[in-house]
C-alpha cells in the first residue's frame, strides 16, 4: 500500500468497525508508515480523552425519567392475555376446570327443566283396564250414559247386568 490512509478509514480501524481482510490491511500498512501511525496515534488519543470527559460529566436523570423508563419496560415484558390464557389451558388447571363444567353442566340441566316426569309404564294401564272392565261398570238399574245411546235405545232405559255375573279371584288381583 503506497498511498496512505484516509482519515474515515483510520477512525473505522480504530472502532473496530472494519471487515477482517481490511483489517489485516489497516494493520500492515500501520507498522510500515510512520505518518499513518501518527495520526492514528493522535485520534486513538482524542478518542480516549472524550471517553474519560463523558465518564467525568455522567448525570443521573431526574427520578421521574428514570421511574418512566422501568414502567415502560413492565409495561413491555408484561404477559399478553393470550399468553395467560395459554398459562390456564395447562393440564394442571384445565382437567379441574374441564371437570367441575361437566359436572355442574349435568346438574345444572336437570334442575333448569325442573323435576323429571315420572314414567308410567305401560303395564298400569293394562291392570287398571282389566279391573275396570272386570266388573260391571253399569249395574243393574242403572240409567244409560248418552254416550252409549244410540237410535233405538231410550235415554231413560235401564241397562240390565248380564245373566252370567263374573267373580273376583285372587288370582285376578296378581295380573
Amino acid at each position: 500500500m503506497n498511498e496512505h490512509l484516509t482519515h474515515p478509514a483510520l477512525i473505522d480501524y480504530l472502532h473496530g468497525e472494519l471487515a477482517p481482510d481490511e483489517d489485516a490491511a489497516m494493520l500492515a500498512h500501520l507498522e510500515c508508515c510512520e505518518p499513518c501511525r501518527d495520526t492514528y496515534n493522535a485520534e486513538a488519543r482524542i478518542s480516549e480523552a472524550l471517553r474519560a470527559y463523558a465518564r467525568a460529566s455522567v448525570r443521573e436523570p431526574p427520578a421521574g425519567v428514570v421511574n418512566g423508563i422501568h414502567a415502560a419496560i413492565e409495561r413491555d415484558t408484561a404477559p399478553a392475555w393470550w399468553s395467560r390464557l395459554g398459562a390456564l389451558t395447562r393440564p394442571a388447571i384445565a382437567l379441574p376446570v374441564a371437570a367441575a363444567l361437566i359436572v355442574g353442566l349435568y346438574f345444572g340441566a336437570t334442575t333448569l327443566h325442573g323435576a323429571p316426569v315420572p314414567m308410567i309404564e305401560a303395564a298400569y294401564y293394562l291392570d287398571d283396564h282389566a279391573a275396570l272392565t272386570s266388573t260391571l261398570p253399569l249395574g243393574e238399574g242403572s240409567v244409560v250414559p248418552k254416550s252409549l245411546e244410540n237410535e233405538t235405545a231410550n235415554g231413560d232405559q235401564r241397562w240390565v247386568a248380564a245373566a252370567t255375573v263374573r267373580t273376583r279371584t285372587p288370582d285376578d288381583a296378581i295380573r
